[in-house]
């Protein structure tokens, strides 16, 4: 089974361990979602999701050297920190979605038409503006960056200027216009 990983954020650049082809790397012509720097993570970082209100962007993806959906499934999930529920899945075969509810299913099926793959996995986290028990106002996502300090506010300019060029949010403009945390490889 052809299983492929997609990829926005820290996956790209931080694979750990994420069981993919080396060789094959990284491609940049995965399904168009909508993504979004949506979700304080615990150290911090203000990290990317797919979410309604995200900007439509061309995803990466790899090829997983897993041969089930469930291996894959495991294995992204350990590299995320994360328990399975957290992954979303397509089996093109059985034609199964997880989350059943999962919003983005045609863009998801329009682009594994196209492919070899038979299988498709990525995270699938909420949003989340949750920081030290306090709700921070989505509103204001460079605000939360500018008051960062010490160690948070290194994770947070590194997790942003490392995502992949072709992540254009709006958020990614803006951040980069009041912040200048211009992209890096």
């Amino acid at each position: 089974m052809k299983i492929a990983v997609l990829g926005w954020g820290s996956l790209f650049w931080q694979p750990k361990e994420l069981a993919f082809d080396k060789e094959f790397k990284w491609k940049e012509d995965g399904p168009t979602l909508p993504i979004e720097f949506a979700r304080i993570s615990s150290n911090g970082r203000l990290t990317l999701v797919l979410t309604e209100k995200g900007t439509e962007v061309s995803t990466l993806y790899a090829f997983s050297t897993y041969k089930t959906v469930n291996e894959a499934i495991l294995n992204l999930a350990v590299r995320e920190g994360s328990g399975r529920k957290s992954i979303g899945f397509y089996n093109k075969k059985e034609e199964i979605f997880s989350p059943e509810t999962f919003k983005f299913k045609q863009n998801i099926k329009k682009w594994i038409e196209q492919t070899a793959f038979d299988a498709v996995i990525w995270t699938n986290l909420d949003e989340k503006w949750l920081v030290d028990n306090r709700k921070t106002d989505p509103n204001k996502r460079v605000e939360y960056l500018k008051e960062l300090r010490g160690n948070k506010s290194v994770l947070a300019e590194e997790y942003i200027r490392k995502t992949p060029i072709q992540i254009k949010t709006k958020y990614r403009k803006l951040i980069e216009k009041e912040l200048k945390w211009t992209p890096i490889k």
